[in-house]
């Protein structure tokens, strides 16, 4: 049996049961997770701790996904994050991936392809 690190995920929702659904898949995988339920939450998080991987909602009140990232990216311009979407907000998605998003994933998400990202 081979043994993973645990990854040190943040996962950013408005929607609290959505993030902590994530939240607790991953942690069952063996992982550290953070929750934010604002952009201003993930922002914050970031200024706080390192992440080794982010998965972050894009409509979100107030600051969206995509705004937050960019936000998070001028102080952490390394971080790694997956942007999650139940809507069709192609504009967005695109100025996220054009600017370092690692990739969109549709609500609702699938599951065996997010803990796959985890392994990557």
């Amino acid at each position: 049996m081979t043994t993973v690190k645990p990854l040190e995920i943040l996962v950013v929702d408005d929607d609290k049961d959505n993030a902590n659904s994530l939240a607790e898949i991953f942690e069952m995988e063996g992982h550290i997770v953070t929750t934010a339920n604002s952009g201003k939450e993930a922002i914050t998080a970031y200024e706080r701790k390192n992440f080794d991987i982010a998965f972050m909602d894009i409509a979100m009140p107030e600051k969206n996904g995509v705004e937050s990232f960019f936000e998070i990216r001028k102080f952490k311009p390394r971080a790694r994050v997956y942007m999650m979407t139940g809507y069709s907000v192609e504009a967005l998605v695109q100025q996220a991936i054009d600017n370092g998003a690692l990739g969109v994933l549709h609500k609702p998400v699938d599951l065996a392809r997010v803990l796959s990202l985890l392994a990557a």
